[in-house]
C-alpha cells in the first residue's frame, strides 16, 4: 500500500436546524465576525434568520456582500482590506462555493497580508483567521476542503489558495438551508458532490480513507437526489448535505482529475457555473477515462446502485457512466452548447489551462492538449 496523508481538522456540526448554535459558536473564534455572503441570497431572506440570531446572541459582527460566482481576486481583495479597517478577526461564511471561497481566501489575506496571487503555491505562512461555514447548497464541500479557487482577472485563469493553513474552523451543515433551493440548482450541485466523489475515487491520488467516504457519497447521492430536486423530503436533503460534506473531505485529501480540470477553465473564461460545467462533463471525460480504472469506475456503479449482470467489469463500469449522463439528463443539467458565450474557436485555449491543471496528472488515463480539445468538441457536437 502506497503512503498517504489525511487531514480534517474542521469541527462538524451537523443536523436540520443547527444553525440557531451560530452565536454561541461565533463568540469562540473572536471578537468582532465579518459574515461573508452574496446579494441574491441575501434577497431570498435565507440569511436573515442568522443574523437575527447572531444579534440576539451578541455577536459583534460586520456583512459583507462584495462578491461573485466564481470569486475574483480583486473582490476578495478589497474584502482584505474591509476586514482589516474595521477590526475584524473571524469570518462567518453563509453560501454556496462563492461564499466560502471568498471568505477563506479573505482570511488568508488578514493573516498573511499580501494579494491573492502571492499564495497560490501551498505557501501560506500562517493560518487563516477563524471560519465558520453555513453551506447553502448540497454540492461544493469547501466547508472542509483546505482551498480556494480564485479568477485571476489578469489571466482569466483560475488560481487556487491551498494548503493546510487553509482549512475551515466550524462547518454548520443544515439541511433546512436547502429547503426552498430551486430543483435546478439543488440539481447542479448535488451532480456537482457527484463529481467531487467519483473523481476522488478513481483518481491517481486516492487513499483507503478517501476510499470509503467517497463511495458513501456516492451512494448517497444516488440514492436521493432525485426525491430531494423533486420532494424537497428532510430524509433526502440531509442526505445530500451530508454527503457533500463527505466528497468533500474525499477530494480534499485525494485530488479531483480531468473534469474539473475541463470546468474549472470553463469557469475561469467563460464564467460557467462550476456544478453545471462538472454535471455536463462527469459522463464524457469518465468514458474517456475508463480505460484506467476500469474495476474502480466499477465499484461507482455498484455504488450508484447498478446490479451486477454477470458482465465484465468494463461493461459494468460502462452502465454507471451511462447512469452519470441520464442524471444529467432527468436533472435537466444545460446543454455545453447552448451557453451562447461557448466558441469552439477558443477549445485550444481551454484545453491548453486544462492540461496544465494540477488535478489533471491525478485522471487515470493522462490526458494532452489534443485530448481536453477532442473531449470538448464531441460534448458541443453532442457525440460524448
Amino acid at each position: 500500500m502506497k503512503a498517504f496523508e489525511f487531514f480534517t481538522p474542521t469541527q462538524i456540526i451537523f443536523g436540520r436546524g443547527c444553525t440557531k448554535q451560530i452565536a454561541d459558536e461565533a463568540k469562540k473564534m473572536g471578537k468582532k465576525t465579518l459574515v461573508v455572503t452574496d446579494k441574491g441570497l441575501m434577497k431570498t431572506g435565507l440569511v436573515d434568520p442568522i443574523i437575527e440570531t447572531l444579534k440576539a446572541g451578541g455577536v459583534d459582527f460586520d456583512l459583507w456582500t462584495d462578491i461573485v460566482p466564481n470569486p475574483r481576486d480583486v473582490d476578495i481583495e478589497r474584502g482584505a482590506e474591509y476586514a482589516k479597517a474595521h477590526g475584524i478577526d473571524s469570518l462567518i461564511a453563509i453560501g454556496g462555493g462563492s461564499s466560502m471561497d471568498t471568505a477563506k481566501a479573505i482570511g488568508a489575506l488578514m493573516t498573511n497580508g499580501g494579494v491573492c496571487a502571492d499564495w497560490t503555491d501551498g505557501n501560506l505562512k500562517h493560518p487563516i483567521a477563524p471560519l465558520l461555514c453555513v453551506p447553502t447548497t448540497c454540492g461544493t464541500g469547501s466547508e472542509v476542503t483546505h482551498e480556494s479557487i480564485v479568477n485571476n482577472t489578469k489571466t482569466l485563469e483560475k488560481d487556487c489558495i491551498w494548503g493546510p493553513e487553509n482549512s475551515v474552523t466550524t462547518a454548520m451543515i443544515d439541511s433546512t438551508m436547502i429547503d426552498h433551493l430551486p430543483g435546478s440548482i439543488l440539481g447542479s450541485t448535488g451532480m456537482d458532490a457527484l463529481t467531487h466523489a467519483v473523481e476522488a475515487y478513481v483518481c491517481k491520488a486516492a487513499n483507503p480513507l478517501t476510499d470509503g467516504i467517497a463511495l458513501t457519497a456516492i451512494q448517497l447521492i444516488s440514492d436521493h437526489i432525485l426525491p430531494a430536486v423533486k420532494n424537497h423530503d428532510p430524509e433526502s436533503l440531509d442526505a445530500m448535505m451530508a454527503a457533500s460534506t463527505l466528497a468533500g473531505i474525499a477530494f480534499g485529501n485525494a485530488d479531483v482529475a480531468s473534469v474539473h480540470s475541463i470546468s474549472e477553465a470553463l469557469g475561469g473564461f467563460y464564467d460557467i457555473p462550476h456544478g453545471v460545467a462538472n454535471a455536463i462533463f462527469l459522463a464524457p471525460v469518465s468514458r474517456f477515462s475508463l480505460k484506467g480504472a476500469v474495476s474502480r469506475y466499477a465499484d461507482v456503479a455498484k455504488a450508484m446502485g447498478i446490479p451486477g449482470r454477470g458482465e465484465s467489469l468494463e461493461a459494468l463500469a460502462s452502465r454507471g457512466i451511462d447512469r452519470m449522463a441520464a442524471l444529467a439528463e432527468e436533472l435537466q443539467i444545460p446543454k455545453f452548447n447552448t451557453f451562447d458565450q461557448v466558441n469552439p474557436k477558443d477549445f485550444p485555449r481551454l484545453a491548453k489551462t486544462a492540461a496544465n491543471a494540477d488535478e489533471t496528472a491525478d485522471n487515470p488515463v493522462m490526458m494532452d492538449e489534443a485530448d481536453f480539445v477532442e473531449v470538448m468538441t464531441a460534448v458541443y457536437e453532442g457525440r460524448l
